[in-house]
């Protein structure tokens, strides 16, 4: 659920013991900060019998956090906007520390949109994450995919974004920044647009990375090079696999919403991933002992998924979903062989029962089943409240 319920603080005392600790060489701000978040809490089954044949615990997840935000009108310069924003409690507080999640400073035009620079999401992620990996999905549409080293960035710091005010029915964003944050070669570059008819509203987003920092080539032979034609080494009798590379990546979504006055609502998204990966060399140690070399020469890997959500709130105080979410088998490339990498095609069903206890509280009920690598499906659940301020 996202949004937001918010709750304003007067600032005069914050801006005060900001300028105690420096020189006041302007007049202190006037305007109000708001204080924002939620309090969230839930309990899961992630399958009681996993996948690979583990035992789950129930969990308890935290995912409790609070933001500050605020605008100035300043004299000769045009409105100023800020934010500053705290990761989730989790279980000790670790990442919880101002600054983990949407973070920046920038300014707002007349009709003319916003630019900010700082720690923000992706153009391309703010449409993959919501709707289409809610209640679940995410865990296949989001994460859950097999291009190696990953095709686009989420939430990401030294980047510089801008979003348009609506002209009509259209809206665009468009963002670039640093992707391995410590490599100056490795960049990323992204847009996003919106279009809205009626009860329908289309997404498009594309995203485009440079030189992104890839390790673990382990996972990539497991899980592909096995298949290639000619490749002899059994993978069973490995004991390790070392190696590094770089990656381009592609990444696209074209997707839609629509609601409906009846109370139903509707929402599906195509998205692809690829990567193309910088020729390298991996280390294999068989059990023997006897190190082996193999090539990554003009290596890719490609991935399609697609994610569709049926809504219904006709019901006073409820709201229902279910979702459904697929990666396909990802095709791979190297050494001038092409195949399908088969075992890759990943599945999600997922439901949610949803009720306002208040028009800033909810409890709900997530069961889902996930089918991955062709394994067992494995059933899971979870229940949870959350709190919006």
């Amino acid at each position: 659920m996202e949004k937001m319920f918010k709750r304003s603080i007067v600032a005069t005392a914050v801006t005060a013991a900001a300028l105690a600790s420096s020189v006041a060489f302007a007049k202190p701000a006037t305007e109000t900060v708001d204080l924002y978040g939620q309090v969230a809490v839930s309990v899961w089954q992630y399958g009681e019998d996993a996948i690979g044949g583990n035992d789950q615990p129930l969990k308890f997840e935290n995912e409790s956090r609070f933001g500050l935000r605020g605008s100035a009108e300043l004299e000769r310069a045009p409105k100023f906007i800020w934010q500053m924003e705290g990761g989730n409690v989790g279980d000790d507080g670790g990442n919880s520390g101002l600054g983990v999640r949407d973070t920046f400073a920038g300014f707002e035009f007349d009709d003319g949109g916003k630019v900010r620079v700082g720690r923000m999401l992706t153009p391309l992620y703010q449409m993959i994450d919501w709707p289409y990996s809610g209640q679940r999905a995410g865990a296949i549409f989001d994460w859950g995919g097999d291009v190696l080293g990953g095709a686009r960035y989420d939430r990401q710091s030294n980047m510089i974004r801008y979003d348009s005010a609506k002209m009509g029915g259209l809206n665009f964003s468009v963002a670039a920044g640093r992707g391995s944050e410590s490599d100056n070669d490795s960049n990323f570059y992204g847009l996003s647009a919106s279009y809205n008819v009626g009860v329908v509203t289309f997404h498009a987003g594309y995203e485009s990375g440079s030189d992104r920092s890839v390790s673990a080539l382990d996972s990539f032979y497991n899980t592909y090079l096995k298949q290639q034609p000619g490749f002899d080494t059994d993978i069973k009798k490995v004991k390790s696999i070392a190696g590094s590379t770089k990656s381009d990546t592609d990444a696209a979504l074209l997707g839609f919403e629509a609601y409906f006055d009846n109370g139903f609502g509707v929402y599906a998204a195509y998205k692809m991933e690829s990567a193309d990966y910088d020729d390298a060399t991996a280390t294999i140690t068989p059990e023997s002992g006897a190190e082996e070399k193999i090539d990554l020469v003009g290596a890719s890997i490609e991935q399609d998924s697609v994610s569709v959500g049926v809504v219904y709130g006709g019901v006073e105080n409820w709201q229902f979903k279910a979702n459904y979410a697929v990666n396909f088998e990802a095709d791979v490339e190297n050494a001038g062989s092409s195949f399908t990498a088969t075992g890759t095609e990943d599945s999600i069903a997922s439901l949610q029962a949803l009720y306002f206890v208040d028009p800033s509280a909810v409890v709900y009920v997530r069961p889902y089943v996930i089918s991955k690598d062709d394994s067992d499906n494995e059933f899971g659940y979870g229940i949870g409240f959350d709190y919006y301020f």
